[in-house]
């Protein structure tokens, strides 16, 4: 009887009220929550839109900057470079709106992103600089691929144009990369970039010849030169009168793809053919008279003897 009594005793009362409070209290989070979802709906579209109408946007801008490039005959590692780096940032941004469109506060996750540019920035400083400059290099079209430029006193022909370098080929065939932040705020000569090119020959004959002579000779040989383009005003003039001869400038028109080979052959043309006019091209020289030093003079006699 006393063992019936304690297990009567350990039987568990149910607490019909703690249950109903619970589910009251769950009734309630299930409402709030609805309530919220319902409420954030609107968000939850915005942020979709923003992502759908983002990725498209960003796809049309990476494919008109990319045929952009193409057209400009950039490098094709500047392209993918630019590419890369503009895809990144409007990522980013895309995903930045996306989150402000949800409710999120994005003000700590900027003032982050930003600290962490700065801190790259500050460490690549130099490396950026290059960059910049190439991409305004390629935009701007100071000089391209082909071109035969000259700079600081390196003088090449571009071969490519690189994310941080120029690479050059100077014509005894060495390789020079250059910064492109040097190119970018240093004088820059472009010999090829125009349509033609003028050549500029100096020529010395002596005081005692004729100056129309030796002009019709010179003439005669460019026009009778192909590359020389006949409707620019080709001329002889006479630049200064030197010391010991009258020092004339020729000048000769043609395309920039045959200037070194005619400049090479004319130089030659032109002294065959003053030669063989008869016309003298003088020389620095110096001449002793002895008359003025009586005392070599007998020396001299004296060994002769």
């Amino acid at each position: 009887m006393g063992d019936m009594m304690d297990f009567m005793m350990l039987d568990p009362v149910i607490d019909t009220s703690e249950v109903e409070e619970n589910i009251s209290h769950f009734q309630q989070w299930l409402n709030e929550t609805g309530d919220w979802f319902l409420g954030y709906i609107p968000h939850l579209i915005t942020a979709i839109l923003v992502l759908v109408a983002g990725w498209w946007l960003i796809k049309l801008v990476i494919k008109i900057m990319t045929k952009a490039l193409n057209k400009s005959k950039a490098d094709l590692t500047i392209i993918s470079f630019l590419t890369s780096v503009t895809k990144t940032v409007l990522f980013i941004f895309l995903g930045v709106s996306v989150l402000s469109a949800l409710q999120f506060d994005v003000s700590t996750l900027i003032t982050a992103l930003g600290a962490a540019a700065v801190t790259v920035g500050l460490a690549i400083k130099d490396s950026l600089a290059n960059v910049a400059s190439g991409t305004l290099i390629i935009l701007n079209r100071k000089f391209k691929t082909g071109d035969y430029i000259e700079t600081e006193g390196i003088v090449g022909e571009v071969m490519k144009i690189d994310m941080m370098y120029t690479t050059l080929r100077t014509y005894d065939h060495k390789e020079v990369l250059i910064p492109n932040s040097r190119l970018s705020t240093n004088n820059i000569i472009n010999h090829f970039n125009l349509e033609d090119r003028r050549l500029e020959i100096p020529v010395s004959i002596s005081y005692e010849e004729d100056i129309a002579k030796a002009r019709s000779v010179i003439m005669e040989l460019i026009k009778g030169d192909k590359r020389v383009l006949q409707e620019k005003p080709n001329k002889v003039i006479v630049e200064q009168f030197g010391e010991s001869s009258v020092d004339l400038k020729v000048w000769i028109w043609c395309v920039p793809q045959n200037y070194w080979a005619l400049l090479f052959d004319m130089r030659e043309g032109i002294k065959n053919a003053l030669d063989k006019a008869g016309i003298e091209i003088p020389f620095n020289q110096l001449d002793i008279h002895l008359d003025d030093f009586p005392e070599i003079t007998e020396k001299v006699k004296e060994r002769s003897t």
